[in-house]
């Protein structure tokens, strides 16, 4: 996917001052957890797991375990995570079955755009230790 999604670039703006300040990417992660832990097995099926991986990115990130992240990528998946957490994006959440399309479309933008990051963090991931990360992907 290479067409960048409507609207993404009013969360890339939103997520570069939200980068700045840590607490706010620690509520942002947690609104992030709760929203998929209550998706079940539908609505962001597809996603999952790189949603759970940018969730991950951004709280090593966050605590200083992981420091191979550039500032793109950073506001990339602080983006990708606020277009999820807000219902209201260009398909909204409330319409079942519809509601996640474009948040699943935003996530996989995001991803492409960055796999090369996101492979070098699931990389050191992997050799960490469990119980030194917040959350493995």
């Amino acid at each position: 996917m290479s067409n960048k999604p409507a609207r993404f670039d009013s969360f890339l703006k939103r997520a570069e001052g939200l980068i700045k300040r840590p607490a706010r990417v620690q509520k942002l992660t947690g609104q992030a957890v709760r929203k998929l832990a209550n998706q079940g097995a539908g609505g962001v099926r597809d996603a999952r797991s790189q949603l759970q991986t940018a969730i991950a990115m951004l709280n090593d990130w966050r605590t200083g375990a992981y420091s191979g992240l550039s500032k793109k990528t950073l506001v990339s998946l602080a983006a990708a995570l606020l277009y999820f957490v807000v219902p209201l994006d260009v398909i909204p959440d409330f319409l079942l079955g519809w509601g996640y399309i474009d948040d699943i479309a935003v996530v996989s933008y995001v991803f492409s755009q960055l796999s090369e990051e996101i492979a070098a963090y699931k990389a050191w991931s992997s050799q960490q230790p469990d119980d030194q990360l917040e959350h493995k992907p």
